[in-house]
């Protein structure tokens, strides 16, 4: 008895300068069918983007929920780590959907 099986998995990257410049719908486009996003973030990348972040979605009726991790190499750690999956579990993601990831690094 044999089974065998694979999950094909693709993906784009797109580089948009400006991307939350509300006059570009790049990310909408991207979260419009689910009309929510999750976005992780780091505190510095927040501290710059974060009200530009919520104000763009908020123009295109798209709920959006930021998780902010801590900033820095030595906070890259497990904890941290199971920070963004309790921020999955809480946002109830769907396996599909995407998960806007601003900043962060490796730990992402």
């Amino acid at each position: 008895f044999h089974v065998e099986g694979y999950e094909k998995i693709t993906y784009d990257f797109r580089f948009v300068d400006e991307v939350f410049d509300p006059k570009k719908t790049d990310l909408a486009d991207c979260y419009r069918a689910w009309s929510r996003c999750l976005v992780i973030t780091d505190e510095n990348v927040y501290k710059i983007y974060g009200e530009a972040m919520k104000k763009y979605f908020k123009t295109y009726d798209i709920e959006c929920t930021v998780k902010v991790i801590p900033s820095g190499e030595l906070r890259k750690t497990m904890k941290t780590k199971l920070d963004i999956v309790d921020a999955m579990a809480d946002f109830g993601l769907v396996r599909k959907e995407p998960v806007l990831v601003v900043g962060g690094g490796v730990l992402t």
